[in-house]
């Protein structure tokens, strides 16, 4: 049986994809980080308590009221377009998952808080998405 020879044009297309496929995933880094993200929507037990705007070069902290009967309160800070939630006592957030979460900068992040029903994502425009559907299956 012959053995298979790479030859010289074999290089290049290899190199050719390679190089399209370097080229395309830095464009797609470029998008995602050049995306502005105006607003950060907080919802707890599945409606909006908050739309929050994330202008850059803005620091603030917000705080907004939870559980059955509200008595309880979150706390969260916004700077440069990045959010994130501060601690919650073990007795209200025993994994403190939502706060170990940390910054979230990009369209595709969100910090939930299952313990809590607490969800706060990003969206480009107010209200959320515009019709709040992002796929339909048959």
């Amino acid at each position: 049986m012959d053995k298979l020879k790479i030859k010289f044009t074999d290089y290049i297309v290899i190199a050719a994809i390679l190089i399209w496929g370097v080229a395309g995933f830095w464009f797609n880094l470029q998008q995602v980080s050049a995306a502005e993200r105006k607003y950060a929507t907080i919802y707890v037990e599945n409606r909006q308590v908050a739309e929050l705007s994330l202008a850059p070069g803005e620091t603030y902290s917000y705080s907004f009221p939870f559980g059955n009967e509200n008595e309880h309160t979150a706390y969260i800070e916004i700077e440069d377009g990045k959010v994130r939630m501060l601690p919650m006592g073990k007795e209200l957030c025993p994994n403190a998952i939502c706060s170990h979460t940390g910054w979230i900068e990009y369209e595709y992040e969100s910090i939930v808080c299952l313990p809590n029903r607490i969800i706060i994502v990003f969206s480009d425009i107010p209200g959320g998405t515009d019709d709040g559907i992002d796929g339909v299956t048959f």
